[in-house]
């Protein structure tokens, strides 16, 4: 899923797997996906910028439609 976002390099796509990583076992509800996707885009230690993060959220809340 996360190949499909063409603006993320090969280690931004490794962070953002790594931060949705506990969810992996056990699933993701959309209010918990939202609080991840929120905290990225305050996250000013990491590499996305907000364009980017802004792509994660389109994408990963596609999936609760």
């Amino acid at each position: 899923m996360l190949r499909a976002i063409p603006v993320l390099s090969p280690q931004e796509r490794e962070y953002v797997k790594a931060v949705f990583g506990k969810f992996l076992s056990n699933g993701i509800s959309r209010l918990e996906a939202e609080k991840v996707i929120r905290g990225m885009k305050f996250n000013f230690s990491d590499n996305l910028d907000s364009s980017e993060v802004q792509r994660v959220k389109e994408r990963m809340l596609g999936f609760f439609k």
